[in-house]
């Protein structure tokens, strides 16, 4: 089945723009991410013309805070989902036949505050689709097991206040194996974590459903 918009129909493919966050790009954004990502995330929308989105094995500077240098010899930069930009309130929908997997609040600074995992099965094929920093309304009312079908808006991107801290974004990742995790999934992993990065495909297909689905899903 050809996936949903996760943004929704409202948005053209032509206005989506991609945006590059590399270190390469940016540097280090030691100061106040939420700030500098502001700065480079306006220059790619101009004002909201556009659409920014990105980011799928991405090595970014920003994650400097403690959260994700444990470990200097480990340190966790690389990013393995899709960002897409859009203010805060945006809606988000289920890009397929769904079933609530599981959500949490994950009110960690830097974390992803509002996040929710949905189950998917596509004839034998069973993977899993995360999303984060969404608002704290967007957890309540769900129940494990829930069907939400496609199309259907499920949440909304959190603020600053209540999404980990971060600009208002929706962190998008799949996800093969879920393993044992419930509400939660790295996203921001170590180079050397070969397994989890193996373990999520690019989910840039659930945005733009022109592009194809990865193939190694």
């Amino acid at each position: 089945m050809k996936p949903f918009p996760v943004m929704g129909t409202t948005i053209p493919p032509e206005r989506y723009r991609q945006l590059d966050l590399s270190a390469e790009s940016t540097g280090d954004f030691i100061n106040d991410p939420y700030y500098s990502m502001g700065e480079w995330i306006r220059k790619v929308d101009e004002n909201g013309k556009y659409c920014a989105y990105g980011g799928y094995m991405e090595k970014r500077g920003i994650y400097t805070a403690d959260h994700y240098v444990k470990n200097p010899s480990n340190v966790r930069n690389l990013h393995i989902g899709v960002d897409v930009w859009l203010p805060a309130g945006t809606p988000v929908f289920a890009p397929l036949d769904s079933r609530v997997h599981s959500y949490a609040y994950n009110d960690k600074p830097l974390d992803y505050g509002g996040t929710i995992i949905l189950e998917h099965r596509e004839g034998t094929l069973r993977f899993f689709s995360l999303y984060g920093h969404l608002s704290k309304d967007s957890i309540k009312g769900l129940k494990i097991g829930q069907f939400i079908a496609r199309g259907t808006e499920f949440c909304q991107l959190g603020g600053k206040e209540e999404n980990g801290g971060w600009y208002p974004h929706l962190h998008l990742q799949l996800i093969k194996n879920i393993g044992r995790f419930t509400g939660d999934y790295p996203g921001v992993v170590a180079e050397q974590n070969e397994n989890i990065i193996s373990n999520s495909p690019d989910p840039t297909f659930l945005v733009l459903p022109q592009n194809s689905p990865p193939g190694n899903l």
